[in-house]
């Protein structure tokens, strides 16, 4: 395909830069990992380095809200969304470290994350999950196996719902890694009695890579 393909599908790039510029100055370290080939929808992700007031990374999509999902009718959730993840400050986000998998997974997922509901017809909101059901990790030694998505704990409401001109709103769900017994939990008892673990047990949101099971 023709990289200026990605010019011919989709973007939020507007959307999101603008919403942005509302919460970061230009003193702000943002990187773009921008697609150069696209379909259906074009995916960036917006990195917003670790500073001295805040000690984690924000990945952010952009594109996932170019095109509304299929949400039911009779459900109350945004047609349109996007993703954060939050990384320690330790976390290893240089290009050319991408080759491997314990660094990459996170964009991975959520550039598939981004395509999913474009691709299968359907939508994700909150408490929705993706991933493997079965013993197989994101990458060797991480341990996760699935998402979850859930409103951030760290970031504003502010921040996490874009207000459109047509009264709509892009929602912006953080995204939890879980382990299979804390997958088959939630499937058992919902996101809110997961997260309310996770409260218990002090799991924060920014990912930390061998943290404790709260369902083992």
């Amino acid at each position: 395909m023709d990289p200026s393909a990605k010019n011919n599908v989709p973007n939020s790039v507007e959307i999101i830069d603008d919403h942005l510029d509302q919460f970061f100055d230009e003193n702000e370290d943002i990187v773009v990992f921008d697609e150069i080939k696209s379909e259906i929808i074009h995916r960036d992700i917006f990195f917003i380095k670790a500073n001295d007031n805040r000690p984690y990374h924000i990945l952010l999509s952009c594109g996932m809200s170019a095109l509304p999902m299929s949400v039911p009718e009779d459900t109350d959730s945004s047609q349109f969304a996007e993703l954060v993840i939050l990384l320690p400050k330790e976390w290893n986000l240089e290009y050319e470290s991408f080759s491997d998998e314990k660094n990459y997974w996170p964009i991975r997922l959520m550039k598939e994350i981004m395509m999913s509901p474009h691709i299968n017809k359907t939508w994700f909101g909150f408490g929705h999950t993706y991933g493997f059901e079965d013993d197989k990790e994101f990458a060797e030694e991480i341990g996760f196996n699935s998402i979850m998505l859930a409103h951030s704990m760290e970031l504003s409401e502010e921040f996490t719902c874009i207000e459109l001109a047509d009264e709509n709103t892009i929602d912006i769900y953080t995204m939890i890694p879980l382990y299979k017994e804390e997958l088959e939990f939630k499937k058992k008892n919902g996101a809110m009695d997961l997260l309310e673990l996770f409260d218990k047990f002090g799991i924060e949101e920014i990912i930390k890579v061998g943290r404790k099971n709260v369902c083992k």
